[in-house]
Parts: structure tokens; sequence; C-alpha cells
């Protein structure tokens, strides 16, 4: 009988810990998912900031290359 009650306290903790586990899972999904859509943010504003820099560097030459006079 005493093995029996051994078993079961045994099953409970495994039971309590995969509960546990499961819920850390859930919680680090749930961040991953919301990192996943800030990153994807940060790369679009990055591509638009380089867009916009590299347009701002043509700008610039094109406007030394002019003689003087204009």
């Amino acid at each position: 009988m005493e093995a029996e009650g051994l078993m079961d306290d045994r099953l409970v903790k495994m039971e309590v810990k995969i509960a546990y586990m499961e819920e850390t899972i859930a919680t680090l999904d749930s961040v991953v998912s919301e990192l996943s859509g800030e990153i994807s943010t940060l790369k679009n504003r990055l591509s638009m900031i380089e867009k916009r820099f590299s347009d701002l560097i043509e700008e610039n030459l094109g406007q030394a290359e002019k003689p003087p006079h204009y």
C-alpha cells in the first residue's frame, strides 16, 4: 500500500512539473511571436532609412557635380 502512495506522489509531482512546463512554453511562444513582429517592423524601418540615406547621398553627389554658376 505504501508503494502505491509513493507512486501517486511521484505522479502528482510529475503532473505539476508538466503543468509548469506547459505554462512556460506558452509564455515563451508568446514572447517569441511578439519579438518576431517587432523584428519585422524594425527591418522595414531600417530598409526605409537605408533607402532615404541612399537618396540623400545621391542628391548631395548630384549637387556637388554642378558647375559653380548653377
